[in-house]
């Protein structure tokens, strides 16, 4: 299970990096990043999004969005590929729905991997 964890974290850094956020919109990602407003699955569920969806509204200063259409162009504009959303929704999102424990350890885990995406920006 540990590798598992490496590579969410891996995967996470690799996506949101496409999207160049700025030190505060990383802060702002890591605060966000909590179950209560993070869903497992689809990019929209409710009032809850993915982690890569919540990166995205922040990038595009928007509090949320509507569709997946509209996640589907903006995640083509920053060149996220869907190998990579697939990849991700195999090692996050599948286990996330089957155990509550996995959901929250791998939150903790993107919220490491923004920590650290913070450092190489003030570096």
């Amino acid at each position: 299970m540990g590798h598992r964890k490496d590579m969410i974290k891996l995967l996470y850094k690799r996506i949101i990096r496409k999207f160049d956020l700025s030190e505060t919109q990383l802060k702002e990602l890591r605060v966000r990043l909590v179950p209560e407003n993070i869903c497992k699955g689809p990019f929209i569920q409710g009032e809850k999004s993915c982690p890569n969806t919540t990166a995205l509204a922040i990038k595009e200063k928007v509090s949320r969005f509507k569709t997946a259409g509209e996640v589907k162009k903006l995640m083509e504009k920053y060149s996220v590929k869907n190998a990579q959303l697939w990849a991700f929704y195999v090692i996050f999102d599948f286990p996330a729905i089957l155990s509550e424990r996995y959901f929250k350890k791998s939150l903790v885990k993107m919220r490491n991997a923004l920590g650290e995406l913070i450092i190489e920006k003030q570096s």
